[in-house]
């Protein structure tokens, strides 16, 4: 069952008031489900704080360690995970509970999971883990049968659209009201989200080259070695992660646009994608729930693929081909 993340805190203040909270959260949903507001409100509760919402990266401190993914390959790393459980392991005061949030957990590599499964198995004192995920799947079964699973339901206007996100869903709409099949059909989606990646990583490496110019005009005076150099390497690092970042998340608009699909099937009202209504509705008329199903799961599949080393074109040319020809 999904709850808002209204819903599912008040349930979480009930099981604190009766004393059966748990040690560790798995809180799962789509994007803009409300994930990072609720591990928030968790800790501000648990530990007394203010009820401003002013941000995850606000309450980082001695007892409150946020895990997420680094570097050019978007992974949390095994010495990341250390790290967080060398905190929780630390002398707090009388009555605080040490946190450890780790976002986007699905990203833990296979090391970082193993790590992380003591932690879990044998949690420290006075200690709390909260996993935040909209890729439950990725991640093993034995860190899901060890966490309390939340799933939060969309906003209730649908969840938020980027421009990239909404190029790539124009297209989808203009594919589905043509009819088109056919491999021809499934390599042109498939050129869309190809183009739509590649604006966004221009973008970001246009971004991050000027905030480099003006980093070097500021300081190149007061510097020295290779500060330049790490710099460069720096804001590289940072333009692979937000394309690895964007691609995850079109890949995501991808399995909400066949669910809504197969919400409307069954009579569902509350959509991903409100504004393409129409035209998944014709999806969900034109292909049987089986089929529906088998869709998701090749765009699922593509996200797995991406986790590995093969080679990203070829990969996507195989799931749009099974998926949408």
């Amino acid at each position: 069952m999904s709850f808002s993340a209204d819903k599912a805190f008040e349930l979480i203040v009930q099981a604190r008031e009766q004393g059966r909270l748990a040690h560790a959260y798995l809180i799962a949903g789509p994007i803009g489900s409300g994930k990072h507001v609720l591990a928030e409100r968790i800790i501000r509760m648990v530990n007394g704080l203010p009820s401003e919402i002013t941000g995850l990266e606000s309450l980082r401190g001695g007892t409150t360690t946020l895990v997420r993914p680094e570097s050019k390959s978007r992974t949390i790393s095994i010495d990341a995970i250390r790290a967080a459980e060398h905190t929780l392991h630390m002398s707090s005061e009388r009555g605080v509970t040490k946190f450890a949030i780790i976002d986007d957990c699905d990203r833990m590599g296979q090391a970082a999971e193993n790590a992380f499964l003591k932690t879990l198995e044998e949690p420290p004192r006075a200690s709390m883990l909260l996993l935040l995920t909209s890729q439950p799947e990725q991640l093993l079964d034995t860190i899901l049968s060890r966490c309390i699973r939340i799933n939060l339901m969309g906003m209730p206007g649908g969840v938020p659209l980027t421009d990239a996100a909404r190029q790539l869903l124009d297209a989808l709409a203009a594919h589905f009201k043509a009819g088109t099949e056919g491999i021809s059909g499934a390599l042109g989606l498939m050129a869309t989200f190809s183009g739509v990646l590649k604006q966004e990583k221009a973008e970001f490496a246009k971004r991050h080259d000027e905030a480099l110019k003006a980093e070097s005009a500021h300081y190149k005076k007061v510097t020295e070695g290779d500060w330049l150099k790490r710099r460069e390497e720096y804001y590289k690092g940072l333009t692979e992660s937000e394309y690895l970042q964007t691609r995850s998340q079109l890949i995501e608009y991808l399995v909400a646009w066949f669910g809504d699909a197969l919400r409307q099937q069954v009579g569902g009202a509350q959509l991903d994608l409100p504004e393409y209504a129409a035209v998944t509705a014709a999806v969900a008329q034109r292909f049987e729930g089986r089929e529906l199903d088998r869709k998701i799961e090749m765009v699922e599949k593509l996200r797995s693929h991406f986790a590995t080393n093969v080679q990203e074109a070829l990969a996507m040319e195989v799931a749009f081909i099974r998926a949408f020809a």
